[in-house]
């Protein structure tokens, strides 16, 4: 028993060198083989409407108005300019540049396994990082998301660089470490909205904790300051106000309406809620419209959590313990499919008791990486989760698992 046991958490001795390449070959090929049976079939919803208007009207544009188009906050950028850059320099078709898209965020998601190793090597031996890189993998929520046309797929290899880096920057935060990590910070405000108020808390932290000094801190606020500047100062251009997006009213709504569950409600055309179309048909239709709109919406959200706060608190917690667990009422399409939902269980189960023995070492950086964790979890779920919001935490619980499923084996071994 105790040989077995040291095979499993050993030096990294029993992991030939070519093994990491034969995971990524295989991470790509598995992702490969799945989208080519399930993937988006084009550019749906929003998507299709922004990336329309970028190639045919060169604006950045949702809503159109008596013929004019408006320029749009409502969705952060980067995702929609990402789809544009691929159509600008493949010059493809719709099909065509749906097909190299999914490619590419193949081949993203290929880099991220990579990255999640790297950072499995801060934390255990060879061995045991490969083995929870192999998990994550092949992880069927992680191959899913390739073949889907959403921010998640950029989200996620962001985040894992974004990991990667303060990891770094806490050990050694010399200037070059330093500019990419406010580089991949600043493009993942261009990313997710909220992002900006993560990046906030967590270079507070480690700021606080003597980890950066205060030139860093400024570093770091400056070079991401300079990667959104273009996209603020065509804001403040078109609406007097320096905002990346407006949302954060309809999507505080859409997580706290009294059709709430945990992914949210949307459709405010329900009979449910006559008030509040009839504020949103009576916005002016000019280029402050989405502006207007998402002040509607917060004020309804705003007053739906004065008039019931004991409701929107439990549902809340119910939020947050679905975003760390899983969603028990979830309406997504095979959502409860066997493949996804057992690892989400398993994992999630493990990683609970994981966090105590992942919080008792004393590096900083497991600090670093408890602190993002619970930050994210806190912030989306004042909002809603989708089931794909999964991903942003599902890197960090496996680590998380890993820590307790070592921990029982060292127990076995000392018996």
């Amino acid at each position: 028993m105790k040989n077995k046991i040291n095979q499993i958490i050993g030096n990294g001795n029993n992991i030939k060198n070519y093994f990491l390449p034969f995971l990524l070959l295989l991470t790509f090929l598995l992702r490969l083989v799945f989208v080519f049976f399930v993937r988006d079939t084009g550019f749906d919803n929003e998507w299709d409407i922004l990336l329309n208007n970028l190639i045919i009207h060169k604006s950045y544009s949702f809503y159109t108005f008596n013929g004019q188009l408006i320029p749009s906050v409502l969705l952060p950028p980067m995702y929609p300019f990402f789809l544009y850059s691929i159509k600008m320099i493949t010059s493809l078709d719709q099909d065509n540049l749906l097909y190299s898209v999914i490619i590419i965020q193949i081949i993203f998601s290929t880099y991220s396994v990579y990255l999640f190793y790297q950072i499995n090597k801060n934390f255990f031996s060879n061995d045991v990082s490969f083995f929870n890189t192999f998990i994550f993998s092949i992880i069927p929520l992680n191959v899913y998301a390739c073949g889907q046309i959403s921010s998640i797929n950029l989200q996620i290899i962001l985040t894992l660089l974004f990991l990667k880096f303060l990891i770094i920057i806490t050990k050694n935060n010399n200037l070059r470490n330093i500019i990419i990590f406010s580089i991949v910070s600043g493009i993942l405000i261009l990313t997710r909205g909220e992002f900006i108020l993560i990046l906030t808390l967590i270079i507070l932290f480690i700021f606080l904790n003597k980890k950066i000094n205060l030139n860093n801190l400024v570093i770091i606020g400056f070079i991401a300051l300079l990667i959104i500047s273009p996209y603020l100062v065509r804001n403040y251009k078109h609406f007097n106000q320096v905002i990346i997006v407006k949302s954060l009213g309809y999507n505080l709504w859409k997580g706290n309406n009294k059709l709430s569950k945990v992914e949210g409600y949307e459709n405010f055309k329900k009979a449910e809620f006559s008030d509040l179309k009839l504020k949103i048909s009576n916005i002016d239709k000019d280029k402050y419209y989405e502006i207007q709109r998402d002040k509607v919406f917060l004020e309804e959200a705003l007053k739906n959590l004065n008039k019931d706060l004991l409701y929107y608190t439990k549902l809340y917690f119910k939020k947050f313990f679905s975003f760390f667990f899983i969603d028990m009422n979830s309406s997504y399409p095979n959502y409860y499919n066997f493949f996804h939902i057992v690892p989400m269980i398993l994992i999630s189960i493990l990683s609970l008791p994981g966090i105590f023995i992942f919080y008792k070492k004393s590096k900083f950086e497991n600090k670093c990486i408890g602190m993002y964790f619970f930050i994210n979890l806190i912030i989306f779920s004042f909002f809603f989760i989708l089931p794909r919001y999964k991903l942003i935490v599902l890197p960090i619980q496996v680590i998380f698992a890993s820590n307790f499923i070592l921990y029982l084996l060292k127990r076995i071994n000392k018996r």
